[in-house]
């Protein structure tokens, strides 16, 4: 796509739609806070299918097929109503595999890779210190959604925690690929990047950004290194609720709770947090093998079922379970593993492992048709491809 002053090429299209499923900007959110821009992106991404050609891989076919029939137990289940969500995550896909066929166009995945992580860290940190900046002049805060206060701020995401989730994987993400063969980062760009990484994510004042930076260092080292630190992270952990910063309390606290299994203790520990665990714990400790359901789903009504009135603090019209465990309530086990295995275990390699673990602790309790749930499955998708990349070159240049 040509005209006088600017030319689009694939790498154009390619980082639009990526940074689309990364940000969110208050200009684009309907009533219903959708984001209309990640939408956009996506069917941009579909029509560049047909004016690109791109290439459709059978990561892809498996998963339309899936889709196929998590349409058919929608219709048989709930009926019509519950298949255009389908169609939503049917959409959500096609911007992923528009991705995935788009970086097969790029030459050095890797380099151009952690360009666009390096740009997406920088952009919310800088967001972030003019929010600071603004709360603390009393100005308009710009891009300001939820959950933000003086302390707090969401930068380019909907609220703090989703800001963790995004720039914690992204930094991860070009962790991991840094560590591929190719042109060695300058050690002083690196460590420009970690202060503006952990300032995003300390000026979020999000207890899962605090735990999110130690585990992005943590799944960044080597299995030995990664050992060490969880050792010396158990014999001290006692001694962080001395430290008086109030989002690593809250995580402390919500982490050591975790072991009871006591959906209440959890939620006593830390609300917020808790809320995003609490329907696993309830699906785990509620659910039979022995049921049909437990199988083929529950339908929507599954979701009622076992959550509405369980979870303190949340109301009746208010139940959500994230896709762990409300994908495996709704649609069966079945189902929960093959879309596990289509997107997320397929692309299993030492590169993609550590962003695989951190996308199932920290996204899988966002809903399945949402843009956060969808840019970590992304990332995954598109480290897999530049280390793929980077074994095929190094495997052509052997005598």
């Amino acid at each position: 796509m040509r005209s006088r002053s600017l030319v689009l090429n694939s790498r154009h299209f390619l980082v639009f739609i990526l940074v689309s499923y990364a940000v969110v900007v208050s200009l684009f959110l309907g009533a219903d806070t959708r984001n209309y821009l990640v939408l956009f992106a996506a069917m941009t991404g579909g029509i560049l299918f047909l004016l690109l050609g791109l290439t459709v891989h059978l990561q892809a076919v498996l998963a339309f097929a899936l889709f196929s029939i998590m349409t058919m137990l929608s219709l048989f289940q709930d009926g019509a109503g519950q298949s255009l969500s389908v169609g939503l995550t049917f959409l959500y896909a096609v911007g992923y595999f528009a991705i995935a066929s788009l970086l097969d166009r790029v030459e050095d995945k890797r380099t151009f890779l952690m360009k666009v992580m390096r740009g997406i860290i920088y952009a919310f940190a800088m967001l972030c210190i003019v929010q600071m900046v603004t709360s603390l002049a009393g100005l308009p805060v710009p891009n300001q959604i939820g959950g933000s206060s003086l302390w707090r701020h969401n930068s380019l995401a909907y609220e703090p925690s989703q800001l963790g989730r995004v720039v914690g994987i992204s930094m991860l993400c070009y962790l991991m690929l840094s560590r591929l063969p190719g042109e060695p980062e300058r050690a002083k760009a690196r460590q420009k990047l970690s202060v503006v990484f952990l300032t995003a994510m300390l000026l979020s004042g999000s207890s899962l950004a605090a735990v999110a930076i130690l585990l992005v260092y943590g799944l960044s080292r080597s299995l030995p290194w990664l050992l060490l630190i969880v050792m010396v992270c158990v014999l001290i952990w006692p001694t962080a609720l001395l430290i008086d910063f109030e989002p690593l309390q809250r995580s402390v606290l919500l982490i050591s709770s975790l072991g009871s299994l006591d959906v209440d203790q959890v939620l006593r520990a830390d609300h917020s947090g808790g809320v995003r665990v609490a329907p696993l714990l309830i699906y785990l400790r509620d659910v039979s093998m022995a049921e049909p359901g437990f199988w083929l789903g529950y339908g929507v009504e599954g979701i009622e079922h076992f959550f509405q009135g369980q979870i303190a603090g949340v109301s009746d019209d208010n139940v959500g379970a994230g896709f762990l465990p409300g994908f495996a309530v709704v649609y069966g086990i079945l189902a929960f593993a093959s879309f596990a295995w289509i997107f997320a275990l397929w692309h299993v390699n030492r590169t993609t492992l550590p962003l695989i673990a951190f996308w199932a602790i920290f996204m899988t309790s966002s809903a399945l048709n949402t843009q956060v749930f969808w840019y970590g499955l992304i990332v995954i998708q598109i480290a897999w491809a530049a280390s793929r990349d980077v074994v095929r070159s190094s495997a052509s240049v052997k005598p």
